[in-house]
């Protein structure tokens, strides 16, 4: 009994509690609205935990199948930096846990795309790492 709880509390430590964390972003991508949350409510210069939500308009999560992300800061001057991230699964409908590393502090553009039972998307958007 106990060996069973072990497993099915491990296999639940993916799970997010959403409902506890601050948005940091929303950002419109058609009928879908892509919601950025993390614990303070805002993303910092270095490593980040933060979970990437997607919704319809009713504010309902909704599944989306593969997602990728990537991070990029455009320096006048110099070559875009990226950021180096992990996208996957956080185990909740439309919900993604994202590891991401800002080597600095300013507007980062975010590329997400999508395939799944919703078809194929991508959207660009801006996001102020402080």
């Amino acid at each position: 009994m106990i060996a069973i709880a072990a497993i099915l509390t491990g296999c639940n430590a993916k799970n997010q509690d959403v409902s506890k964390l601050k948005t940091v972003e929303t950002h419109k991508a058609g009928d879908l609205n892509l919601v950025l949350m993390n614990d303070i409510g805002e993303l910092k210069q270095g490593q980040n935990d933060f979970v990437l939500q997607f919704q319809n308009q009713q504010g309902q999560p909704i599944e989306v199948g593969a997602v990728q992300f990537q991070s990029s800061m455009i320096m006048p001057g110099m070559a875009p930096m990226s950021g180096d991230s992990e996208i996957a699964p956080a185990g909740q409908t439309g919900t993604y846990r994202v590891k991401a590393n800002f080597a600095d502090s300013g507007s980062w553009r975010f590329t997400v795309e999508w395939s799944g039972p919703r078809g194929q998307g991508k959207t660009t958007f801006n996001t102020n790492v402080r």
